[in-house]
């Protein structure tokens, strides 16, 4: 199977020239973090998300590891039935995020915790995605970066400050905790995020949705069938997609087809969406 699929060719070509003619102010990136901007395996192996990372650092008070797999062997069938009306699967979807945050509380989770799995167990950036970053920031393109994970806002910041790539052209879509005086959490700070709610809606409630809405030419990166959607409700006047099919890609590509312009098999790197924004800029020159 090719390690690059564009699974709507017209569309895909489309879209590009859309995106070149409206240059770089009229342009903002979507983009998902886990799986997307880091790489899905580390030397052969899958890499860890937070929640993994905790689990296998053994930070967590002893019970978290059943009481957690018992909340995803409850929702997770929900989350991936088919069947099931969207709005109804959203309320499903945050009433497991919410319980599962508040069991990390429970469990003792601290700001220290996240900064050691930072520090020592997360995967890492793909090949391209630091120099897409720097581009980004060099040119003020607005980066959304969403993640429903509990990493949370505070470290998506400390993880890309600690590489040199923070700037303040990014704006982090995420969970995020509430830490008492002692460096615990006490709390998860509201509207949830969860995959999918990952659209138009979080924007709005964080108050930025506006103040982006005259750059109306879309890069959407993401890595499961709901990041697709993370423009909902936006008014766009084009967008492409582009999707990171990481794992058990022959039983999803088909899936995946439907809803992505261009698909990058295997845990490839990101040199084609920087060589596209690479197009756009030399294009505004």
């Amino acid at each position: 199977m090719d390690e690059l699929i564009f699974s709507q060719p017209d569309n895909f070509k489309h879209q590009k020239q859309r995106l070149f003619r409206g240059g770089i102010s009229h342009l903002k990136v979507l983009a998902d973090f886990d799986g997307t901007l880091t790489t899905n395996f580390i030397h052969g192996r899958k890499a860890p998300t937070l929640i993994g990372a905790l689990r296998e650092g053994n930070y967590l008070s002893a019970d978290y590891n059943k009481k957690a797999q018992d909340l995803h062997n409850y929702y997770k069938p929900f989350e991936d039935d088919q069947n099931i009306a969207l709005d109804d699967k959203k309320a499903l979807m945050t009433e497991w995020w919410y319980k599962h945050f508040q069991l990390l509380i429970d469990s003792g989770l601290s700001e220290e915790n996240i900064a050691d799995v930072v520090d020592n167990r997360l995967s890492n950036l793909r090949p391209g995605v630091p120099e897409f970053l720097s581009l980004l920031a060099k040119n003020n393109i607005p980066l959304f970066i969403f993640s429903a994970s509990g990493l949370g806002i505070s470290g998506l910041k400390y993880y890309l400050m600690k590489r040199g790539l923070w700037s303040e052209n990014i704006i982090l879509v995420a969970n995020d905790f509430i830490w008492g005086e002692n460096g615990k959490a006490v709390g998860v700070k509201e509207p949830i995020i969860h995959s999918f709610n990952k659209d138009e809606t979080m924007l709005v409630k964080i108050g930025v949705d506006e103040k982006f809405s005259k750059r109306n030419n879309i890069m959407l990166l993401g890595d499961s069938l709901g990041d697709a959607r993370m423009d909902t409700g936006l008014a766009a006047a084009a967008i492409l997609r582009i999707a990171f099919v990481n794992d058990k890609i022959r039983e999803s590509v088909s899936a995946y087809r439907e809803v992505y312009d261009a698909l990058i098999l295997n845990d490839g790197d990101f040199s084609l969406p920087l060589k596209i924004l690479k197009e756009i800029i030399d294009y505004a020159d």
